[in-house]
């Protein structure tokens, strides 16, 4: 398709160059072997070439000016988005830790997330997580016996190491984009 309009752009381009060649020559030379339609018909042809390379021109001046005003306004709000705190080591620190368990009983497999000592009373529970969703979302890993696993608030969870370098550039869960904790706790 595209190799059409180029065909169909590049035979306009030729036809507009003959009638500017043209069209000037009759125009300069006007007399009355040249039939009044047709001078009118190259007259009327050659304005309104003349019409839209202005307004192209008028349109590349203000794509430009637009370009060169707004790109730093699009470029200094880009890095205010993107320019996200890390989240402190005492955040860190806080985070639920798991224990993975695999159990394979006859028709069932589950994950299971054992809570490790230092949890605290609101995650002293064992979690159960279907075997689709046992793996890391940051690394795309299976979830393995006795692998360390963080929980984050939004409920997603991760291995311990993945989600400790990710936590230590951005302060969200990477899968939701929640904060993990203010920083004021910390």
């Amino acid at each position: 398709m595209m190799f059409y309009i180029f065909r169909w752009d590049m035979l306009y381009t030729v036809v507009s160059y003959f009638w500017w060649v043209l069209g000037f020559i009759w125009i300069v030379s006007y007399d009355n072997s040249v039939t009044p339609r047709l001078f009118w018909l190259t007259l009327v042809y050659l304005a309104m070439d003349v019409f839209f390379l202005v307004l192209r021109f008028l349109l590349d001046c203000l794509l430009s000016a637009a370009y060169c005003f707004c790109l730093p306004c699009i470029i200094a709000f880009m890095y205010y988005i993107n320019r996200q705190e890390r989240a402190s080591e005492a955040n860190i620190s806080r985070l639920p830790k798991y224990k993975v368990e695999n159990v394979e009983q006859p028709g069932v497999r589950e994950c299971r997330m054992i809570p490790m000592g230092t949890n605290g009373h609101d995650y002293s529970t064992a979690l159960v997580v279907l075997t689709e969703y046992a793996e890391c979302s940051i690394c795309l890993c299976r979830y393995e016996d006795g692998e360390q696993l963080h929980l984050l608030l939004c409920g997603h969870h991760f291995h311990s190491t993945c989600i400790v370098k990710w936590l230590r550039l951005k302060a969200t869960c990477p899968v939701c984009k929640s904060l993990v904790a203010s920083n004021e706790q910390g």
